[in-house]
């Protein structure tokens, strides 16, 4: 087992140096899904719901710049026997990011973005409450991120910001 392992890793490191690339460029077509951790919306002690989970897709308008959007969705729940509540958040944003080669290595993409967007919050609770909660609005956020490509279309990617966590992590892949 340690043995195919070791050669995985090995091929691994091999395929992400046999490439040379310009990791960002004009006319990229990029889509990622992440996972959230740290969560700005999940209550600490929720036993249920869904962790922060989004989806992305930017695309390269110019040498520097890329346009794109986000969805995002999470909940919590809580029951308690006799009382349960859930409370669901969806977030739909457009995006912007300025990639700067910040690490000069050509499979690193770093960049730095501005999202504007939609949050759709919601509660409910068993038995009902008569006056649950419910709210929307825009909001308007920032986010830094780096992807760093094991080939040249497949990416382990990471951002930090304001939205549905504090730290996203995923997979991105580019057209």
């Amino acid at each position: 087992m340690k043995r195919v392992l070791l050669i995985a890793l090995l091929l691994v490191v091999a395929i992400s140096l046999s490439f040379s690339q310009i990791a960002y460029k004009k006319g990229d077509q990029v889509g990622s899904a992440m996972i959230g951790l740290g969560s700005f919306v999940i209550e600490s002690g929720a036993t249920g719901g869904v962790p922060p989970i989004s989806v992305a897709y930017d695309y390269g308008f110019n040498e520097n710049i890329s346009f794109g959007g986000l969805l995002g969705y999470t909940s919590a729940s809580e029951d308690y026997g006799f009382y349960s509540w859930k409370w669901t958040y969806i977030i739909v944003g457009a995006r912007g990011a300025y990639h700067y080669d910040l690490l000069h290595k050509d499979n690193i993409d770093t960049y730095a973005g501005l999202m504007l967007g939609y949050e759709i919050a919601s509660f409910s609770s068993t038995p009902s409450y008569p006056y649950a909660p419910t709210y929307g609005g825009f909001l308007f956020s920032g986010y830094a991120g780096a992807r760093y490509y094991f080939t040249p279309n497949l990416a382990a990617q990471a951002e930090v910001g304001f939205g549905l966590a504090l730290l996203n992590i995923g997979v991105a892949y580019k057209f």
